[in-house]
């Protein structure tokens, strides 16, 4: 009954994680996307990073990066195609991510 309890919690926590990996994918992907086409000769071999927000699918893999600890290289690729905006971009990924959510999701296990 404990387990039950626990695994219908844990659903609905990973529901909302997907959600709110979800927003800030797509929301990275709208103020940065255009940035990393126009401005990829900032990059010292003239190529796209490898992690970017050009696309969804990049843009999500870029969050889950961030959610896992591995944000700085990112923020400070995002800042050469960029500008300072980056910066609360990735504060409020890795605060609202990273220690609200992933913080409850460890505590249901």
């Amino acid at each position: 009954s404990i387990m039950g309890r626990t695994m219908g919690a844990l659903g609905n926590l990973t529901f909302v994680l997907c959600i709110i990996i979800f927003i800030f994918a797509v929301m990275g992907m709208q103020l940065f996307g255009k940035n990393y086409v126009d401005y990829v000769d900032r990059f010292p071999d003239g190529d796209l990073p490898r992690w970017n927000f050009t696309d969804f699918m990049h843009s999500f893999m870029i969050v889950f990066r961030v959610l896992c600890g591995e944000w700085i290289e990112s923020m400070w690729d995002c800042m050469l195609v960029g500008d300072v905006s980056c910066i609360p971009f990735f504060l409020a990924t890795v605060v609202i991510g990273n220690l609200v959510v992933l913080n409850l999701f460890l505590a249901l296990l």
